[in-house]
């Protein structure tokens, strides 16, 4: 297995600006064999195959997506899950082969998607891992340190009839005792991780069917430490938006999802993702990147720092 690039580079190889891509909700997809067509996947796949949203997700937007990203040149990439359709080893090969071009360049942190557990044999196996893990880091959180920039990795997935999210106990201890690290103090962090915690609203996305269950939890731990992050990332809901929450505190945090990076147009949707530029202030502008005309383009800024 190639491993990823080395992410310890100086400040003078960074410069003053840190680039980073941020794509999620690929969806790569190849059809289930007759004998694995049981239980949730069989619901999945009349789902995708009869109803016809398998024609959302197509391999040319998915193509274009990691060819954007390439040109563009990030230092880093985050990818927030949800890679597959429905768990497959074959959709995990698919996908493995597709990101090359990013994992092999690019120093890139990878957190999984309810999709990529989509059923208990999948998590059980913990398949993901199998051609991934040099991505998804080890123990409970994963991370990746880029010059001042840190990213950390949250995983709430579960296998089961909804798409809910619960971040284990064990894991928001272990985000608890990093975050009041010492050594993150004159750091610029952010956290990735499938679920949003906040909806465009501005409240908490504890939807029992499709949010994160205990965002609540995860706020209140945020609001504990000194420093907030400088956003959350996140996908799961095929829509790009950015939105703020009020803490207890009074203090405000950052929600960015990306959307959809595999997304084909349909209605007023298509494929999105974000890119985002860190300077010695911190997180200074998000600007969407937008799939049109058979490739990604520029998009609209979607945030930017007050001056």
């Amino acid at each position: 297995m190639q491993h990823p690039p080395s992410s310890h580079r100086s400040r003078e190889e960074l410069g003053n600006t840190v680039k980073i891509a941020h794509l999620t909700d690929l969806h790569w997809m190849t059809p289930p064999s007759p004998t694995r067509l049981v239980g949730k996947r069989l619901l999945g796949s009349a789902n995708l195959y009869l109803r016809g949203r398998r024609r959302h997700f197509q391999r040319e937007v998915q193509r274009a997506a990691v060819e954007r990203v390439v040109a563009l040149a990030p230092d880093m990439v985050v990818i927030s899950g949800d890679l597959t359709a429905q768990a497959l080893p074959e959709e995990f090969r698919l996908a493995r082969g597709c990101l090359d071009p990013i994992l092999s360049r690019f120093p890139t942190l990878l957190v999984p998607g309810n999709h990529d557990v989509y059923t208990r044999g999948a998590a059980r196996e913990d398949r993901i891992r199998e051609l991934f893990a040099p991505w998804l880091g080890e123990g409970p959180l994963g991370r990746l340190d880029l010059g001042r920039v840190t990213c950390l990795g949250l995983d709430a997935n579960r296998p089961g009839l909804f798409a809910s999210g619960l971040l284990p106990q064990a894991q928001l201890d272990a985000l608890g005792t990093t975050l009041s690290d010492p050594s993150l103090a004159d750091r610029h962090l952010l956290i990735a991780i499938h679920h949003p915690v906040i909806d465009p609203a501005g409240g908490l996305y504890q939807k029992r069917s499709h949010g994160l269950l205990n965002a609540d939890a995860l706020t209140d731990l945020i609001d504990q430490q000194r420093s907030l992050p400088e956003a959350i990332l996140s996908g799961h809901v095929h829509r790009a938006y950015c939105a703020t929450h009020t803490l207890p505190s009074g203090r405000r945090l950052l929600q960015l999802d990306a959307g959809a990076g595999g997304y084909a147009p349909h209605g007023d949707r298509t494929g999105t993702f974000n890119l985002y530029q860190l300077d010695e202030r911190g997180l200074s502008v998000a600007t969407q990147q937008r799939y049109s005309e058979g490739a990604y383009r520029e998009g609209p800024t979607v945030w930017a720092r007050r001056p």
